[in-house]
């Protein structure tokens, strides 16, 4: 009886712990660390398209603009060939343009597109530029 109660009291006192840790994180105000992972998941934008071929599988992109370049992050469940199109404006002629990034079925991975800058992206779907 002795060691069912002693279980029974650190089980207690182990869920007492587990309730009591995240009501009092939530009255205490947020750090430095949590405001700035905050941040840059607003600034990250993250898109997703249906594959044709299999079924149920998905083309995923995601990307944050930074200062000089985006660096687009890219995974491709699909099993054909996915083309991700970034329209940017440049800020100083104000000349739009279009640049595609091929991507090959099975392939995750990254490319940089320089001059596509915090401001300037004006759209990124999926497809082809016309040009």
């Amino acid at each position: 009886m002795r060691r069912v109660t002693g279980v029974t009291a650190a089980v207690t006192v182990a869920a007492g712990l587990i309730t009591t840790s995240p009501a009092s994180a939530s009255s205490s105000a947020p750090s430095e660390t949590t405001t700035a992972t905050n941040a840059s998941q607003v600034a990250a934008r993250e898109k997703s398209h249906k594959c044709d071929k299999p079924k149920g599988k998905r083309f995923n992109i995601s990307w944050s603009p930074g200062m000089e370049s985006t660096t687009f992050y890219f995974n491709n469940h699909c099993r054909e060939k996915n083309r991700i199109k970034v329209w940017t404006t440049d800020s100083v002629t104000h000349v739009t343009s279009c640049t595609n990034i091929g991507v090959k079925p099975g392939v995750k991975g990254k490319k940089k597109v320089w001059g596509a800058i915090k401001g300037n992206i004006d759209m990124v779907t999926f497809g082809t530029c016309p040009w």
